[in-house]
């Protein structure tokens, strides 16, 4: 249901910014100026709705491509291969305003000094499988379980697996990290938006082992303080926030 509900919620966007643009001018008797009032509409739509970056850019871009495409009188295979394509590299971004965003060097380096030894560690949303490649690479001793149901950048972490000798203490799973078994790690590390880390952190407080620690980049849980803060010098991922099961609100 919340998936319909995103994938209506951006339909909605492009609808309205059509509605509106259309009251001013007509696209048959004025393209131009229609296509790009549709376009700043879409664009300040989305941004008043408090969607990603990356979802401003594609409400942004969308009409434009589609004009296009007419014009051009691209193959109707095209539509579905771009569909597929798109689907299959950011899924999580039309379906859970997550996009696939690229844990910095710096903040692997930093996670894997914090890690407590021989830790089990759960990454959502694992990507192209960078931070458990690179923590496997840093510390040995830790067991590492990536999760991504996007296809592509989950088959392009499994050739960065098969390229960095398959190791042994990395597994990196095709599937939605909500159906994972939380309770048998003992860190959930996190690099999502900020839309879905009141469910992650729900879910940890009734899944995850009660030992257990949620490390997440750069993005906080409202009304809930981190237990320990990690400073990251980017200019995005600026800390890693640390939060355990006993951890009190605000």
């Amino acid at each position: 249901m919340t998936r319909l509900i995103a994938l209506l919620r951006h339909a909605g966007i492009q609808l309205l910014a059509v509605l509106l643009a259309w009251v001013f001018w007509a696209p048959l008797a004025t393209p131009l100026p229609w296509l790009v009032a549709q376009c700043l509409l879409a664009l300040l739509l989305a941004g008043v709705l408090r969607c990603s970056l990356p979802q401003r850019l594609l409400h942004l871009l969308f009409m434009p491509l589609v004009v296009l495409a007419l014009w051009q009188q691209w193959a109707s295979w095209l539509y579905l291969g771009g569909f597929v394509l798109l689907f299959a590299l950011s899924r999580n971004a039309l379906t859970e305003r997550v996009p696939l965003y690229l844990s910095s060097q710096e903040s692997i380096v930093t996670l894997a000094q914090w890690l407590p030894p021989g830790a089990a560690v759960l990454d959502l949303g694992s990507g192209d499988g960078r931070v458990v490649l690179q923590l496997a690479r840093q510390r040995a001793d830790l067991q590492l379980c990536g999760v991504e149901n996007a296809l592509l950048p989950w088959l392009w972490s499994r050739w960065r697996y098969l390229r960095a000798g398959r190791p042994a203490n990395v597994s990196l799973r095709y599937g939605n990290f909500w159906d994972m078994d939380w309770s048998r790690f003992d860190v959930i590390h996190a690099f999502l938006s900020p839309a879905p880390m009141a469910r992650v952190w729900a879910h940890f407080r009734q899944h995850a082992a009660n030992h257990a620690q949620l490390v997440s980049n750069s993005f906080g849980i409202a009304a809930v303080l981190p237990q320990q803060r990690l400073p990251l010098n980017g200019p995005l991922q600026k800390e890693l926030l640390i939060w355990g099961h006993n951890h009190g609100h605000r």
